[in-house]
């Protein structure tokens, strides 16, 4: 598992695409999006190819971004090249802040798994808002999987678990429960009105803070949930 971060630059997915040029039907800065959603869009994809060619998968060519495309659905969406899956399979999730983006990329290796990643820095609302959305049981199982937490921690998990199982927040954040399941980085997640009532299944979890110069401290989360 790999996490790639990179800053959404102002103003970068217009200057990389300006008005008028034709855009491709996956071109992530094009369409009637704002120019704040097409910055961050561009810093994902930029952040994706980047970390395609360090890790030596993709080739770095002036048009590497683009020949990059995403197929599958959200949960368990693949990466391909020139159309074709990338081998070996890769799977990823994207998540951003209003400064920072973040892609967590790894092997789709069997059996099928979801991928969430979530990045927030609302330190102080998720505090006053764990009710709302986790217990304090919650927050103390998620401590003893991944070391020190606060609240906004246990948020990302919550969307990055939204986003691995496939079912977004249509399922409010309080139904995806946590529960303590022994070694480091493991919980069991229950997924109130899912399924049968108390099925819980395993899950990888990995939560942390990311400090960087100038920036306030961003909270992230990363969940691999297995298919049910």
């Amino acid at each position: 598992m790999r996490l790639l971060w990179d800053e959404v630059r102002p103003g970068a997915a217009r200057a990389a695409h300006p008005p008028g040029a034709p855009a491709g039907p996956d071109d992530p800065h094009g369409g009637f999006t704002g120019a704040a959603r097409q910055d961050q869009r561009y810093a994902a994809r930029h952040a994706l190819a980047a970390g395609l060619v360090r890790l030596g998968l993709v080739p770095d060519l002036p048009d590497t971004h683009r020949r990059i495309g995403l197929a599958g659905p959200a949960a368990v969406r693949r990466i391909c090249w020139d159309g074709a899956a990338l081998r070996p399979p890769l799977q990823f999730s994207i998540a951003h802040t209003a400064d920072q983006v973040v892609v967590a990329l790894r092997r789709a290796d069997p059996p099928p798994a979801g991928l969430g990643v979530d990045a927030e820095t609302a330190w102080d609302t998720a505090a006053r808002n764990l009710h709302r959305f986790g217990t304090p049981a919650e927050l103390d199982a998620l401590h003893r999987a991944c070391g020190p937490v606060e609240p906004l921690h246990l948020w990302c998990v919550k969307e990055a678990l939204a986003k691995a199982s496939g079912l977004g927040f249509r399922t409010p954040p309080k139904r995806y429960r946590l529960h303590p399941a022994g070694p480091p980085g493991r919980l069991a997640v229950e997924i109130a009105g899912a399924g049968p009532a108390g099925h819980r299944r395993p899950a990888r979890i990995r939560a942390g803070t990311r400090t960087a110069t100038g920036r306030p401290p961003t909270a992230w989360a990363v969940a691999d949930l297995p298919a049910r």
